[in-house]
Formats: structure tokens, sequence, C-alpha cells
């Protein structure tokens, strides 16, 4: 009995590499002509500069953050291709469910070796004068795959094995022996979370409950355009003038940081703003999003989800600053896209009402976090009173109330007020 379960178990780990070595060779040719692309666009002398900022200059968790981004969606995209119709004949081999869903990590770790070999590339390149452990980061990188692999494996403890499962490839992926050591531990708590393998029914990206979360991104994806991210550049200018301030005066280390968390913040604030403004003009709140099966919560939370998940693509040129404009962004983003997502689910509210207010809010919030460095905590503990002061609001929405604004003189080319 015990030979057949290891054959059995020996059969299923080389099915499953034979899936990720087909996955990996389909998805090699268009990374690499992406990277060589790049390479040849951006001119070398610019690709090794990138790749030394990120793997030499870079804060370690900073570096982690940005390797798991590019892992976790390498191994998202590989997800569906490994993992679909394993719900079949595979299940009635004698080996147990966990078995499977290691089995399926494996796989998937194996369809993103084209992401981490491209890493691996890079960190050498940026760093081939220093000469660094190049064993330990190879580990690290094998490591930070595996644990996006068992991270989006479908099984048991969905929030805590994604939680726990992008720690650890931050962990592994920030080329800090003593972070890579704590990773390993954490990896393995992430596969003793995981438990059995959870099989994937045809159609399960168009479960019930997922139609509230994504028709709605849908439309407001739709409605913004690409003009409707245009608060990237107001953003993108409070970074430049932070940068300005710190490189034109002579600060102390606690000033420093305090402007560092001031810009931060405030960049934050400026794209929520501007966003949420834009978006109340093209996406109005329609009452016919209150039919479907969701709550006023999850309303407020998908549309702060919706607002604030794009703001992280700040942290990028915040990095360039300083890790604290990085945490004062983050530190703001979930009060700050909660009450974004207040303001524009609120009835009857303009565009240059949501812009002023959000703006003076924000400006002020990033003074104080300026000033008193444990404000980004309270603004942490302050994002559920947002949420349901924002809910409780919401439902005040009229479906039958009468908005003059639908009828005022605006396209009317006989009217004054329209000129």
């Amino acid at each position: 009995m015990r030979n057949t379960t290891l054959r059995t178990t020996a059969a299923l780990v080389r099915f499953h590499a034979q899936v990720g070595s087909r996955v990996a060779i389909r998805a090699l040719a268009p990374v690499l002509a992406s990277a060589f692309g790049l390479f040849y666009l951006l001119r070398p002398e610019l690709y090794i500069m990138l790749a030394r900022r990120l793997f030499a200059e870079a804060e370690p968790i900073a570096r982690g953050l940005l390797i798991t981004a590019a892992l976790l969606a390498a191994a998202a995209a590989a997800r569906k291709s490994v993992c679909f119709g394993l719900g079949g004949w595979l299940r009635s081999l004698p080996v147990g469910g966990r078995a499977h869903r290691r089995a399926a990590v494996f796989a998937i770790t194996l369809a993103e070796t084209p992401i981490t070999f491209l890493l691996f590339a890079s960190f050498f390149v940026g760093t081939r004068d220093l000469r660094p452990p190049y064993l330990l980061e190879a580990a690290g990188l094998l490591l930070a795959s595996a644990a996006a692999a068992a991270a989006v494996v479908p099984a048991k403890n969905k929030f805590w094995r994604v939680v726990i499962g992008a720690a650890a490839a931050v962990l592994a992926g920030s080329g800090n022996p003593a972070y890579f050591g704590i990773s390993i531990p954490v990896f393995l708590a992430v596969d003793y979370l995981g438990g059995p393998f959870e099989k994937i029914r045809a159609g399960t990206g168009r479960r019930k409950w997922m139609f509230p979360i994504r028709f709605p991104a849908l439309i407001g994806v739709r409605a913004l355009g690409l003009s409707g991210w245009s608060g990237y550049f107001p953003a993108g200018a409070v970074i430049g003038m932070t940068a300005l301030f710190l490189n034109n005066n002579v600060l102390s280390d606690h000033l420093r940081e305090a402007a560092m968390r001031t810009g931060g913040a405030l960049s934050a604030a400026v794209f929520l703003a501007f966003t949420a403004g834009f978006l109340v003009a093209v996406r109005a709140p329609w009452p016919w999003s209150r039919s479907w099966p969701r709550s006023a919560r999850h309303r407020i939370l998908s549309d702060a989800l919706f607002l604030g998940l794009p703001a992280l693509l700040l942290a990028v040129p915040l990095q360039w600053i300083g890790w604290a404009a990085v945490w004062g962004a983050a530190s703001y983003l979930p009060a700050g896209a909660t009450r974004a997502a207040g303001a524009v689910n609120a009835p009857r509210e303009s565009r240059s009402k949501i812009l002023g207010t959000l703006l003076l809010e924000g400006g002020l919030a990033a003074v104080v976090y300026g000033l008193w460095t444990e404000a980004g905590i309270a603004f942490l503990f302050l994002t559920p009173l947002l949420v349901e002061t924002a809910a409780r609001r919401e439902q005040t929405l009229k479906v039958t109330a009468w908005d003059e604004m639908h009828h005022d003189a605006v396209g009317d080319p006989g009217s004054w007020s329209s000129i």
C-alpha cells in the first residue's frame, strides 16, 4: 500500500510538473520579448540604474513588496491554467487533499519561472560589481515564488492564507538574510493553514457573489476612461515639490522625516480627491446598484478599494524620496479611500464640493501626520468608523428624489447660463 501511494504521488508530481512547464514555456516568449523590448527602449544604462535602485539601494521591505507584486501577478495569471479542471479524475487518486494542493503549488511555481528568472537576471545586472551572495538571493526568489503560488491556490482559510503567503513572499524577496530566515517558518504556516485542495468548478470567475464587486468596478473603469486617472499628475506635482523642498533645504533628521510623511500623505490625498471628484461626475450613485445582493458597507468598501488600489502606484516615485514618504501615503490610504468612497456615494454631492472637501481634509490630515507620528495609527483605527458613517449616509439616498441638476441649462444653446 505504501509503494502504491509513493508511485501515485510521483505520478501526480510528474503530471503537475508537465503542466507547470507548459505554462512557463507558453509565457516565456512574451516575457522575454517584453524584457528585451524594455531593455532597448529604456537604453541599457537606464535599465542598469533601475536594477541597481531596486536590488542594491532600495530598502528590504520596499524591494520585497515590488518583487511580491510581480510574483503574485504571475501566480494569479497561471492559477487558472493550472488549477482549472483538477476536480476531475485526479481527485480519485489515492492521495490526500494536501498532496493535491502542494502539487498545484509546485506547478504554479514552475509556471512563474520566467518572471523569477527575469528578477534574478535584473539582480545580477544591478549588483554585479558588489558581489552579493547569489545563492541566498536565488533561494529567496524561489521561496518567494512558492509563497506567492501558495497564496493563490484555492484552499481553506483564504484570507489568512493570502495575507501570510504575501508576507512570506515579501520577507523572502527582501534580500535580507534575517528576513529570509523568518520567511521559512512563515511559509510553513501558509502550508499548514492551506489544508486540502478545493476544486475549481466551471464558472468560478462568475460567481453570483462576485457580480456586485466586478460589475461596479467595470462600470467605474469605463466611466473614468483614461482622463479619469489624471489625478496622478497633481499627485506627481506634490511629490516633485516635496523632493525639491528636501533637496534645497538643510533639515534635521526629524524635520526631514516629517516633511516626507506630509508629502506622502498629501500626494495620496490629492490623488483620491481628483479621482473621486471625476468619478462622481461621470458615475453618480444610481439606485439600481442598491438592488444587488450587497449591503451599504459592501458598496462603500468596494468603492474604497476601487479608489485606493490605484493609489498604491504612488509608492514607486515616493520610494525615491524616502521610506517615510511611502509610509505616510500607506497610512493615510485606508482612511482617505474610505472617506472618498463615502463622498462619492453620498446623495447630492457635486464634483467641486467633493474636490474641495477632500483636499481640505487631506491637507489637514497630512499636516497632522507630519507633526504627530502616531497619527498614522490613528488613521487606521479611524477607518471602521468612517465606513460605518459613510454606510449610514449612503442609506439616506432617496430613489425618487428630484435632482434639479438633471434639468439645468447646460447644453441648451439658447440659455445665457450655458455660455
